[in-house]
């Protein structure tokens, strides 16, 4: 099935390209888009509204790169809610969160549509600088039952009450042991 998917997206990608044009070229023109140079202070500055309380930089796709561009800034200090949605951040920026000193009044953390693995949702379960989470948002993460034990087994949450492991890679018993032990919270969504 993963050759058949791969054969399709080759395909796709042949059938799309212009007439006459070499394939070398095709993919030069292609990765020097990919490759645009980000206004990561101008992307910050445009994210931020209430007063500074919320950052949203959901498709902004900054990545690991930004990421520890933006956890050096004291502005997050005051954020409450941030939407890091759609920004191929890895798991060396789910670590980099965990790390960070700069969250503590963080009450929303969306990070749905990336790339964090156990590793790091494993660190962000770990960490002691989000005490005053609420929700988390981990929906499509490629995570696995290492990472959703952790979170399953961490105190470092106090005051969740929403979390969101949907479209991820859970066996049955790790849904029903956070089932069991995420009983308590106001919404737990797995499917």
């Amino acid at each position: 099935m993963k050759n058949f998917v791969s054969f399709l997206m080759i395909a796709g990608l042949v059938l799309a390209l212009p007439a006459g044009q070499p394939y070398a070229q095709f993919f030069e023109k292609r990765s020097s888009l990919d490759e645009k140079k980000l206004d990561y202070e101008k992307i910050f500055k445009e994210g931020l509204s209430g007063n500074g309380r919320t950052l949203n930089l959901s498709g902004k796709k900054i990545g690991d790169e930004g990421l520890l561009l933006l956890l050096t800034r004291d502005f997050l200090k005051k954020v409450t809610k941030l939407d890091l949605r759609y920004n191929e951040i890895s798991e060396k920026g789910a670590k980099a969160l965990a790390d960070s000193d700069k969250l503590g009044n963080l009450k929303k953390l969306e990070l749905r549509h990336n790339y964090l693995l156990d590793n790091g949702v494993v660190a962000l379960a770990g960490s002691k600088g989000l005490p005053k989470l609420e929700k988390l948002g981990l929906s499509f993460n490629e995570v696995r039952d290492q990472g959703g034990l952790a979170l399953a087994n961490t105190e470092n949450f106090p005051k969740l009450r929403k979390l969101d492991l949907r479209g991820n890679f859970l066996a049955d018993h790790t849904k029903q042991t956070l089932k069991q032990k995420l009983g308590h919270l106001k919404s737990l969504k797995l499917f």
